[in-house]
Order: structure tokens, then C-alpha cells, then sequence
């Protein structure tokens, strides 16, 4: 039974950002699941997009389909053209094939602001209308899932969804995920790249979580799923033009009931793409033209570093102020750096003044030291102390580390197959 502080919650949100949604009398099942997927020039791939989810299991529960559409205000009269038609003939050729729980919604926007052009906008857009959706059936638990447009799922998608959220708290998941490493759609270098990419990404993520970084978590938009609740209570999906996906989840992760839906899996395209700065797509355009090779990756001593600060973390609570420069050389020189140039340890005894006990700040000093403050620890000490390493190289120190025999391993995809059997467990 939903909470009458989520319905408020609900209610506030809507409230602030209105809705242009005329599909909401069409959405009255409770406990249903609403893909949101952002449509811009997608029309080579949008179809196999929908083939795949059309073919995936019933769940127990309805399951709606928003489709995006959209444009900037600066487009040319022949991509809106391309936009509505592309509009037209899913509406036309799908309404009557989606099976009977699945519902097809076409939302069309096409003179968005350039400023906040992107998916992230227009994923907002179709998430504010599914969290709309929820609030009129009067189920702010009603799931909101993301995808995208060039990205097929396995045919249990929509059962795991269900099975998942089905836990009352389960508030969040990051979904598991395989970009194809070969096949006959792109370039060989492509696939190359794309191997790399994903072998940095799940490097990244466990040595994350080998340091004790706690929010360590995939963070990708075609692969993460939320309550309509949750999603009014961060705010919803922000504007940003690009990495909107990081800075959704970070405010997402630590409510807690965030985690690895790693009973299915998201095939999202490796093609390259310049519509964003960074991302998959960038990287593998960058290295598809030579521009920058993405074989390397952060160097593993960095993670090592953090890890004994994490690792120690609670000693900080009981020190007086003039220990504490004393107590920070027993750090590495990158992390001692770090903490005085960034001002990590006031803004940790700032915090502390008002934890009444060794465990609240435990729980609290991650608030300090954030997926932000990683990320900006993980480039200053690359800046000034340490080289980026070979992903290979760094993935297999990581494992040694862990204890896991590498004797095996030769090449970069059979290392990424590896760190990918640790993750689904």
C-alpha cells in the first residue's frame, strides 16, 4: 500500500513540471512497468529496438512504451521531416502488432531548447510523463525504466523488471548490460574499441568497489530502472546535455534500495556517435579516427591509495584539529595531496560537528567524499602523480590483487568475459 507521503511527493513534483501528456486516461493498470526511450534520427535502428521488446516474456503486469520523438529548435526542416515521418510509421506499422499487456505511447517535440538539447532532456521528458501516468493511476510505486533507441534486450527484460521491483524495497536498479564485440553491422576497429571500452568500464566499476567506494554502480541511461516516487524525490532526470545518466543516479544511489539487476541483460549499440562529448559513443568515435586510443584506464596503485584512506576513515572522528595533519602522512603522497588541495578533511570535521557517534559519521562521510569527489580524486592524482595503464594490464592487477589466477588470460576479450561472469555472479 503506497505511502500518502508518496502520492504528495508525486503530486509536488508534477506540480513543478507540468506535463504535455494525452496518454494518462490510457495508463489505469496499477503495479506496471514504462520504458522511456529518447528518438533523434534513430530510424535505422528504432525498429530492431521495438522488434526486441515486443518479443520479450509477459510479465505480470501491463508494460508501456514511450517513444520520444523529438528535435531542437535549430534542426533543419529536413530532420523534423525525418522525425515526423519516422513518427508516423511506428504508429502506423506497431499500434496493432504490440501484444496485448504491452501499450505503445508516441510523445513528438520538436523545438527543444539548444541550450538543453539532448537525450537527457528528452529522456526527462518522457520520464515526467510516465512518473504523470503513475500519479493518475494513483501508483507511485509504478516502475519507470530507461532505454534507448539502438539497444535490444534479452526476451526475460520484462519479467526481471517485474521479479525485481516486486520487493517493496527495491528502489532503483542499474540493469546488466553486453555491447556486441563482433559481428558484420561495424568496421572491425569498432569492435575493437568497444571491447576496450567496456573492459575500462567494469575495471572501473569493481575497483571502485575493491577501494570500498559504496555508490559503485554502472551508470548507464539505456540500462537503469526506478519507482515513479523515487524518481519526484531527486528531482527528476536533470537537463544536461550529456552524462545526465551519472548525475541522475548519484542522487539516486544513496537513498539506498539501489542495486545490480543482473538476472537480465541490455545489448546497447557500440556504434560511434558525435552528438555528445564524452560517453560511448564519443569514445569510440575518438577511436575509430585515431583522435585518442581507449585503451587506457586509471592506474590501479590509485584505487590503492584511497582504499587505506577508506579503509581508516573513522580514525578521523576522534582526532583533534591539530592531528590532523600528523594523521594525514600516513597516506600515500597522491591522497594526502588530494585531501589538503581540495579541502577534504574541513569539510570532513565540518560534518563531523554535528554526528553524535563514530557510526553516524561513518554513514555520513560519504556525503563528503562522493562519486563527484572520486572522480575528481581519480583525475588529479593522474594529473600530477600518476600515468593512465593499459586496461588490460590494470584489469589483471586488480584480479591479482583479489586473488584470481590470470595465467589464462591472452587477450582483452577474454578478460572482459571474465569480468563479466563476476558481476552476474
Amino acid at each position: 500500500m503506497p505511502k500518502k507521503t508518496d502520492f504528495t511527493l508525486l503530486e509536488k513534483y508534477i506540480r513543478k513540471h507540468p506535463v504535455l501528456c494525452d496518454f494518462h486516461h490510457e495508463w489505469k493498470k496499477k503495479g506496471g512497468l514504462m520504458v522511456v526511450i529518447p528518438v533523434y534520427r534513430e530510424q535505422d535502428w528504432i525498429n530492431e529496438t521495438l522488434e526486441s521488446i515486443m518479443s520479450c516474456d509477459e510479465p505480470e503486469c501491463e508494460v508501456g512504451v514511450v517513444l520520444v520523438f523529438n528535435a531542437s529548435e535549430y534542426d533543419s526542416h529536413e530532420v523534423v521531416s525525418g522525425q515526423k515521418a519516422s513518427a508516423e510509421y511506428i504508429r502506423n506499422n506497431y499500434h496493432n502488432r504490440f501484444p496485448k499487456w504491452m501499450h505503445l505511447f508516441i510523445m513528438e517535440e520538436y523545438s527543444l531548447p539548444k541550450k538543453h538539447f539532448g537525450a537527457g532532456l528528452a529522456r526527462k521528458i518522457g520520464m515526467d510523463a510516465a512518473a504523470y501516468c503513475f500519479l493518475k493511476a494513483e501508483d507511485p510505486d509504478g516502475v519507470i525504466v530507461t532505454l534507448d533507441a539502438d539497444t535490444t534486450v534479452s526476451p526475460n527484460y520484462f519479467t526481471a523488471l517485474r521479479d525485481w521491483f516486486s520487493n517493496p524495497a527495491n528502489r532503483g536498479a542499474s540493469i546488466y548490460y553486453e555491447h556486441p564485440l563482433d559481428g558484420h553491422n561495424f568496421p572491425d576497429e569498432v569492435y575493437e574499441g568497444i571491447t576496450l571500452y567496456e573492459l575500462h568500464l567494469r575495471y572501473y566499476l569493481q575497483a571502485h568497489r575493491y577501494a570500498g567506494f559504496p555508490y559503485s554502480y554502472h551508470t548507464m541511461g539505456s540500462a537503469m530502472a526506478l519507482r515513479a516516487v523515487a524518481y519526484a524525490k531527486i528531482g527528476g532526470m536533470p537537463k544536461k546535455q550529456a552524462g545526465e545518466d551519472f548525475y541522475f543516479l548519484q542522487k539516486l544511489i544513496p537513498l539506498g534500495g539501489f542495486g545490480d539487476l543482473n538476472t537480465t541483460t541490455v545489448f546497447p549499440s557500440p556504434r560511434p556517435s558525435d552528438r555528445v562529448i564524452f560517453g560511448t559513443g564519443a569514445a569510440i568515435t575518438s577511436h575509430v579516427d585515431g583522435s585518442d586510443y581507449i585503451g587506457k584506464t586509471y592506474h590501479i596503485q590509485a584505487f590503492e591509495d584511497v582504499k587505506l584512506f577508506f579503509e581508516r576513515k573513522n580514525e578521523f572522528y576522534n582526532l583533534s584539529p591539530d592531528k590532523l595533519e600528523e594523521w594525514s602522512y600516513e597516506f600515500s603522497g597522491p591522497v594526502r595531496s588530494f585531501l589538503l588541495n581540495y579541502s577534504v578533511l574541513s569539510d570532513l570535521q565540518v560534518i563531523k560537528k554535528d554526528c553524535s557517534s563514530v557510526d553516524v559519521f561513518s554513514k555520513r562521510f560519504f556525503e563528503v567524499f562522493n562519486a563527484f569527489k572520486m572522480v575528481k580524486y581519480l583525475n588529479y592524482t593522474h594529473e600530477h602523480f600518476f600515468e593512465k595503464m593499459p586496461v588490460f594490464d590494470a584489469s589483471l592487477a586488480l584480479l591479482e590483487i583479489q586473488g584470481h589466477s590470470t595465467d589464462e588470460f591472452m587477450f582483452e576479450k577474454e578478460l572482459l568475459d571474465y569480468f563479466r561472469k563476476l558481476e552476474k555472479g
